[in-house]
């Protein structure tokens, strides 16, 4: 089985970005599962940028080139990846299966799908989402087949890296985001963007200094420490006795960004602004908190911060365990893998 990746990673930047499924599809590689792997960075524009055809062309003889059984695609959102190139593509390669990964959240007013999301979403032979709910309805709009789930991760590449047990405790409680309004117009607020407004301010209002917020936009705020470099974030909630967070796009059902997993793998109790199915997707996992109201938070929080350190660490611990061994990148690529295995071998019986 040869499986080519395309993964999502920002044009102009120098180094792999997407560590998780990178290390997710190299691990199936190592076990034999496949045979061959490429990995094709297709947002990365050359020297000077290109225009469309210049574009298609590097992406249709790179597929060319390998012969893909399956090409795995994620986000194509604001690229130049379109009708034209899906059916050249399926023209070129008849007997390779397309798999579709949509990694952010949308919705119909803040955030809509673009034209590249819905033609890749349209020929996909299968869909992958990190939530479900609206989420899945607005994919399910464009889509062949039914929306398939596949949650955020963390990998261990850059995560899971440090023994909680030897950090030093310098907060109790770190909360890691951005101010979630809008950049021409900071009245507005993304979806969820509002209350975790409200949980910064009450957080610090009812913490003082033994709180520290990390990210852009939180300007007049006692616990604001500026931004933070994603692959500091392990450091950052190790120094806190738990950490918290309101999640943007808090309406879609089973959807949950790759901070949960990030702030678990940590071995740290997390607290995070409930979505429907959480009661099934965590119902057995420890140290996870999941709130309904900014209140709750701040008093979840209030009663966390009260109990023992001791108590707090076993539960941190076994969370990082959990997380492992449901949400670690390689069990999570491996899960999409094996979905679509039985979607490719129905296509080639049907040629």
């Amino acid at each position: 089985m040869r499986v080519m990746y395309w993964p999502n990673e920002p044009m102009r930047v120098a180094l792999p970005w997407q560590v998780g499924g990178r290390h997710g599809f190299e691990q199936l590689l190592a076990d034999g599962d496949i045979n061959a792997l490429e990995i094709f960075s297709y947002r990365r524009e050359p020297p000077g940028g290109e225009d469309v055809t210049a574009f298609h062309d590097r992406c249709s003889d790179a597929v060319l080139r390998f012969q893909p059984d399956i090409l795995f695609v994620q986000h194509v959102q604001d690229t130049q990846v379109g009708e034209a190139l899906w059916m050249r593509l399926r023209r070129e390669n008849p007997r390779m299966t397309i798999a579709y990964h949509e990694g952010d959240p949308f919705d119909r007013r803040i955030k809509r799908i673009d034209a590249a999301t819905i033609s890749a979403v349209r020929h996909a032979d299968i869909t992958f989402a990190c939530g479900l709910g609206t989420l899945a309805d607005i994919l399910s709009e464009h889509s062949r087949t039914p929306i398939q789930f596949l949650p955020h991760c963390f990998d261990i590449a850059r995560f899971a890296q440090r023994d909680v047990r030897l950090a030093t405790k310098e907060h109790d409680i770190v909360m890691i985001g951005n101010k979630g309004h809008r950049r021409l117009a900071k009245f507005l607020f993304v979806p969820g963007g509002r209350k975790r407004a409200q949980l910064a301010r009450q957080l610090s209002d009812t913490f003082g200094t033994r709180f520290a917020l990390f990210g852009n936009g939180w300007v007049g705020l006692a616990g604001a420490r500026g931004r933070l470099p994603f692959a500091d974030q392990e450091k950052a909630i190790q120094s806190a006795r738990i950490t918290a967070n309101w999640d943007h796009f808090d309406e879609i059902a089973y959807y949950f960004s790759d901070r949960l997993p990030i702030a678990l793998a940590a071995g740290v109790p997390h607290v995070t602004s409930y979505h429907a199915g959480y009661e099934f997707l965590f119902r057995d996992c420890p140290g996870l908190y999941s709130v309904r109201t900014v209140r709750e938070a701040v008093e979840c929080c209030r009663w966390l911060t009260s109990r023992p350190d001791a108590e707090l660490l076993d539960e941190g611990l076994a969370g990082r365990a959990w997380i492992f061994r449901h949400l670690e990148a390689t069990v999570l690529f491996r899960r999409a893998f094996e979905a679509i295995l039985p979607v490719h071998q129905a296509r080639i019986l049907a040629l």
